[in-house]
């Protein structure tokens, strides 16, 4: 089994949980941060840069040559971008998209024909984001919206050949993603400054109650482990009671709901 970004967050603690269960896991990084928690654990390392074709070609050529097969892909890989979109730089832009979403793609590409012949597993780590939009977030939800429609389309197109495609959809979870998303260059200031200062006092109320990053790894368990698991696994009751309110409420009444949580958020 491959899982990409496995540093820190959700892939760390998935590959850990993972080899503990019996399985062999190849976990990636693009430096050395977890190396030293992978190896304790019995994952195998190897550096990779998602964003680099050659790169995944060669992960997946030498695991493949080491092991004999590959049973499953984690396609993990990806980071936060926090600001209102005319507070985020074209490169912060562009670069979102090549790791959340054209890395995902393309270490997918390269994975397919190898579970096609093993009548695999590809997990695809989703979010919350997702499934509904949120001021501060417009391109990091782009990136998970993109991902959500490609991996619906690619279920239907790889069930023919046993390969079965798995989307998991967390909400916040301890899992350092708050501390370590990149911020819009111009975030703070300028013509959307109090409302950037408006949604940060939200996201500290919602990330101080977020959940542990165990309800994603028992999801990724179940993706893999499951005889028929189903194409979306949300994780956290909060995660589920947002996602039934955005489907279920009327427009209007759902974004008078998000202006009256941002109108009454304290700004320091």
């Amino acid at each position: 089994m491959l899982i990409t970004g496995c540093s820190r967050g959700i892939g760390l603690a998935a590959a850990i949980d993972l080899a503990s269960a019996g399985w062999k896991v190849i976990g990636t990084l693009r430096g050395d941060e977890g190396r030293d928690a992978l190896e304790s654990a019995g994952v195998e390392v190897m550096r990779l840069d998602v964003r680099v074709s050659a790169e995944i070609t060669k992960c997946i050529e030498s695991l493949t040559k080491r092991h004999g097969r590959l049973d499953a892909l984690v396609a993990n890989a990806g980071y936060g971008l926090f600001g209102c979109f005319e507070d985020l730089g074209e490169d912060q832009v562009r670069n979102l998209m090549e790791v959340n979403f054209y890395g995902v793609l393309n270490c997918a590409r390269q994975a397919l024909p190898h579970l096609r012949q093993q009548r695999g597993r590809l997990v695809v780590m989703g979010s919350i984001a997702g499934r509904r939009g949120a001021p501060g977030s417009s391109i990091y939800n782009a990136s998970k919206f993109a991902l959500e429609g490609w991996a619906e389309g690619l279920s239907f197109e790889v069930e023919t050949h046993g390969v079965r495609v798995i989307l998991i959809e967390p909400g916040p979870t301890v899992s350092g993603f708050a501390q370590s998303r990149e911020r819009g260059v111009r975030s703070g200031a300028g013509p959307y400054g109090d409302l950037t200062r408006r949604i940060e006092t939200l996201h500290k109320d919602v990330f101080g109650k977020a959940d542990p990053v165990e309800t994603v790894t028992r999801a990724i368990r179940t993706a893999l482990e499951d005889p028929d698991p189903p194409f979306r696994l949300l994780t956290g009751k909060q995660t589920r009671l947002q996602v039934f309110a955005h489907n279920t409420l009327p427009w209007k009444a759902w974004r008078g709901l998000i202006r009256r949580r941002l109108a009454h958020a304290r700004v320091e």
